[in-house]
């Protein structure tokens, strides 16, 4: 059973590593006098991922940010040489900086790189942070065991990226879609903790509304949902075309004659390049995910972020830039299912189809078909919009781009590492 999981998680494109690395879970048992313990202080790291993730957000807003924080809208100017700047000098500085800093010490200030990357505007997601925290505070836990530092890197990595998206089901299948491999009963209730935690702090601190705005939608016909099955399709074709976009990237920046320390210095030359002619694929581009979803946007745009994000994303990630991959595939996605959209309902005109629904299956179809995680795109859909009508859609979508993905992939396992490694 084990096997046959793993089979259908590995392979895709890591949120952040070493998050979905394939890993193998240790499953000594844990003495019956520490799971209270262990179960209260997932609540208390949930929260404290939670609060970070919000002091991150605030410090990021309350400097010029490029990053594209939801509900924040920016006003890049094109040929602008401060956009051009900017990722190059933030990424400079902190290369340089971890050019004497000790092994323990990067790896410690891992997270930070990551928002200071991010708001400088390299293109992704602030799920990495959010994703790296956990495991990089668990490392320095000198007492607790092997199996409870993961448990608990879990549970307040639930607790963050619920806090950060408002969808602690979509967090909760997320995590146990790439890290809770065997599936125990203890891990599962600390991340079901982790995420209920973040969901309470999300509303208390930023209230019950949508972290991403749709309009109202009609129920869709069968006719509609063969449509968004075939631009499931397309998408999960193009999400095998970013997996080898990023592999190809990597093995180019390897062939570089220097340091792989200074590879993010050259990523950010060529995101500065691209951003100074096309400022709009800074950033995590959050707020980009609110035109694509009321249909604010042009064919223009739409190919920019869906040709532009993809390519920066496969850079940043393959140059060793840390950051999430779920916000590049998210806006990449939502624009090549609006652009599909476009051309199906050309071609076929007695086909009613929604563009906002078309945005949103877009967007979690590239997720579930990249990430190659299914219930959680699906759950994550209806958690960020709050559209109950988008159901029947996202999961056609969806499951249509996870299935050309694990078909096409290569279904040889690879052999387990153990991520006791990296939080030991």
């Amino acid at each position: 059973m084990k096997g046959i999981f793993q089979l259908f998680i590995k392979g895709g494109i890591p949120i952040s590593a070493p998050v979905n690395m394939e890993t193998s879970v240790p499953v000594n048992p844990i003495p019956g006098k520490n799971i209270p313990v262990l179960l209260f202080m997932s609540v208390v790291v949930a929260a404290v991922a939670a609060m970070i993730t919000q002091g991150g957000m605030m410090a990021m807003r309350a400097l010029q940010t490029y990053s594209g924080l939801p509900g924040m809208s920016r006003d890049l100017d094109e040929h602008d040489i401060m956009v051009l700047l900017i990722p190059v000098i933030v990424t400079f500085a902190i290369v340089v900086f971890l050019r004497y800093a000790g092994e323990k010490t990067r790896q410690l200030l891992r997270p930070v790189q990551s928002f200071l990357s991010i708001n400088a505007g390299i293109p992704l997601g602030l799920e990495g942070p959010v994703a790296d925290l956990p495991f990089v505070v668990a490392g320095q836990v000198k007492k607790a065991g092997v199996r409870e530092k993961q448990i608990l890197a879990a549970a307040a990595m639930a607790g963050g990226i619920t806090y950060l998206f408002g969808s602690p089901l979509a967090a909760i299948a997320l995590i146990i879609e790439l890290l809770m491999v065997e599936l125990t009963c203890m891990g599962i209730t600390a991340v079901i903790l982790g995420g209920g935690t973040g969901m309470l702090l999300h509303y208390w601190l930023t209230g019950s509304e949508p972290v991403f705005m749709m309009p109202e939608v009609t129920t869709a016909g069968v006719p509609a949902l063969l449509g968004y099955t075939v631009t499931g399709v397309l998408i999960g074709l193009v999400a095998v075309l970013a997996k080898k976009m990023i592999n190809g990237t990597g093995s180019l920046f390897r062939k570089l004659p220097f340091d792989k320390l200074w590879w993010p210095v050259v990523a950010a030359i060529i995101t500065g390049l691209l951003g100074y002619f096309t400022p709009e694929v800074l950033g995590a581009g959050y707020e980009h995910i609110d035109s694509l979803l009321l249909g604010q946007v042009t064919l223009q745009f739409l190919v920019v972020m869906a040709v532009g994000k993809l390519l920066l994303m496969s850079i940043a990630v393959g140059s060793g830039i840390p950051g999430g991959t779920i916000a590049p595939l998210l806006v990449s996605g939502g624009a090549l299912g609006l652009f599909v959209t476009f051309l199906l309902q050309f071609m076929f005109p007695g086909v009613q189809l929604n563009f906002a629904l078309a945005a949103l299956v877009g967007m979690t179809a590239m997720f579930a078909g990249g990430n190659r995680v299914l219930p959680a795109a699906i759950l994550f859909a209806i958690e960020t919009t709050h559209i109950t009508n988008a159901l029947l859609p996202v999961i056609c979508g969806c499951t249509a781009a996870y299935l050309v993905v694990f078909l096409l992939a290569k279904k040889k396992l690879a052999q387990p590492a153990v991520l006791a490694e990296k939080i030991s």
